[in-house]
């Protein structure tokens, strides 16, 4: 008769590595993607008010990127140019109109691209309008 005395202690340590391993993983790895949804989501509000309230469209323009590049940092994403602003009017500030901004952050899921079926980084994306106060002077 085989006995068995010890085994339930090799099997323990053998199945929690491999069942730990990838649940630490995954949980890192669904904290990145989502750090990566944060930014987006602050990026485009902000983005779209910062074009809706100053008459400068350059100047707008300079600010949101610096605005983007600045919250990619705090998240800890590498600073690109990831907002594309439209407006419903031209200018851009025009009373009543309206100025949305989308956003694009792809975030690099090493190992997963067998799974996801894609080879490259998943792209978070997020888009915000803002209106332009009726009441606002024209430049």
């Amino acid at each position: 008769m085989l006995r068995e005395d010890g085994n339930a202690l090799v099997e323990f340590v053998v199945l929690s590595a491999v069942l730990l391993i990838p649940a630490l993983y995954l949980v890192l790895t669904l904290g990145s993607v989502q750090s990566a949804v944060f930014a987006a989501d602050i990026i485009a509000r902000d983005s779209a008010r910062i074009h809706a309230t100053d008459a400068d469209p350059d100047r707008a323009q300079a600010r949101a990127r610096d605005h983007a590049h600045m919250v990619l940092a705090d998240f800890g994403l590498g600073a690109q140019d990831v907002v594309r602003v439209s407006c419903s009017d031209d200018p851009c500030v025009t009373p009543g109109g309206t100025v949305t901004a989308e956003v694009s952050i792809p975030v690099p899921v090493p190992g997963l691209g067998p799974v996801l079926g894609t080879t490259g980084p998943v792209s978070v994306s997020s888009a915000h309008a803002a209106p332009v106060d009726r009441y606002r002077a024209v430049p």
